[in-house]
């Protein structure tokens, strides 16, 4: 059996189109924005604890976000 060498590995993603939350300066969801369209509520949520992370007030603790689909 020959051996096939593999120089160059490329990641493709199941939602390689989706690249943010849609959200614009003020938190505030676009109704379509970086590949998400709908779900406002949601993404603006996400966005808060995005924030939050990205401040180091979440260092070191979990977030479960529930809802209806």
């Amino acid at each position: 059996m020959p051996v096939v060498e593999l120089r160059e590995w490329e990641r493709i993603g199941a939602h390689s189109h989706i690249r943010g939350l849609g959200l614009d300066e003020r938190g505030k969801a676009r109704h379509v924005g970086d590949g998400m369209v709908g779900q406002e509520e949601a993404r603006e949520a996400a966005g808060v604890v995005v924030d939050m992370i990205k401040e180091g007030r979440f260092a070191g603790q979990a977030i479960l976000i529930a809802g209806p689909p």
